[in-house]
């Protein structure tokens, strides 16, 4: 999402870096605090981003984490504010060097208008058509500081953090399925009992395959099963053969994220599970969910509250349905609902 804001002058800067942070559970991990939202902190890992609950942490934390919400901060680096120059930006302060055209590298003036992204990265409006959004995070990119492995064949752009992080082969593909299925597991989905194949595609074959089901919208996966049913005689068997349509280059998370719904189609369809789209995509959504909720970037974060504020009817309302009766049933409950719409069909 992408803001216009009109500009005011106003007045720079020091932080802590490198602490150590410790769980109630006793673990420790060196990291910058950089964001509070709520109930949650943002710690920058090993120039990574990361969000935890600050009820995770011992109390001498808590209360660094207050003393640390005391100070007025950049919106961009996160660091203090002090007596030097700085800028102001609707309800955010910035030090000046920090408050920059992404494109044209000059400081921004009273008066202009500019776009920003939920990172803190802001470009002229005038200059917006030399600067692309990272596919996924939505991150404001500049097109003069683009490398060649920031734009795909498929007309996508992704952010030097989401490129440097994709997914574009079946060896890192491995690692997310396996890095899927524990959560998968744990709420009650089954193994398939088919053959699953797996391939990272571009956005074009996804759009061209979709039309075989005639699905819609901006998918970033799809699932196309075919079964066969057949009898010896004394019984009847139905067998499965799935292929699963990733798009290439997503960063590890999203990927994550998209292979669990689509995991989630197969158990529907294996059951033979039928209902509205809006049920149906609501649910593998709500399976994403799950995924995500294991991670603990910026990124699963963004990707989440996507899914929460979507006007999409099918994969928006959907979802939100859904999480509502999710609340209601938890989840055995809701699976058992799921099961009960299956119409297996006769054998001819």
């Amino acid at each position: 999402m992408s803001h216009f804001i009109c500009l005011l002058n106003l007045c720079i800067l020091c932080t802590v870096h490198g602490r150590v942070w410790t769980t109630v559970e006793g673990s420790t991990q060196e990291g910058d605090l950089f964001e509070i939202d709520s109930d949650q902190i943002g710690l920058r890992i090993k120039g990574r981003e990361y969000r935890f609950k600050i009820d995770r942490f011992v109390p001498s934390d808590k209360k660094f984490i207050q003393e640390w919400a005391k100070v007025p901060r950049c919106h961009r680096c996160s660091k203090q504010l002090g007596n030097g120059r700085i800028k102001e930006a609707g309800n955010y302060k910035f030090h000046e060097a920090c408050f920059k055209c992404l494109v044209c590298d000059k400081v921004f003036q009273g008066g202009e208008k500019l776009k920003r992204d939920e990172w803190g990265g802001m470009v002229h409006a005038k200059h917006f058509h030399q600067a692309k959004m990272c596919d996924t995070c939505s991150r404001i990119i500049s097109m003069n500081a683009m490398s060649p492995k920031q734009v795909f064949k498929d007309g996508r752009f992704a952010c030097a953090s989401c490129a440097s992080d994709g997914v574009f082969e079946s060896q890192r593909m491995e690692e997310v399925r396996k890095r899927v299925w524990p959560t998968l597991v744990a709420l009650g989905i089954s193994s398939p009992i088919g053959n699953v194949r797996i391939r990272l595609v571009g956005k074009d074959v996804i759009e061209r395959q979709a039309l075989k089901i005639n699905a819609r919208g901006n998918l970033r996966g799809l699932t196309l099963t075919t079964y066969k049913i057949v009898s010896d005689g004394k019984t009847v068997r139905t067998s499965f053969d799935h292929e699963i349509f990733i798009l290439y280059g997503m960063p590890h998370i999203e990927c994550a994220s998209v292979l669990a719904h689509e995991y989630a189609h197969i158990w529907l369809n294996e059951k033979f599970i039928e209902d509205t789209p809006p049920v149906i995509e609501g649910f593998c959504n709500l399976i994403s969910e799950a995924t995500l909720v294991k991670e603990k970037g910026k990124l699963a974060s963004i990707i989440r509250n996507n899914m929460k504020q979507s006007d999409n009817p099918v994969y928006g309302t959907g979802y939100r349905r859904m999480k509502q009766r999710l609340t209601v049933l938890g989840w055995p409950a809701l699976l058992d609902e799921m099961k009960s719409k299956s119409k297996p069909p006769a054998f001819r």
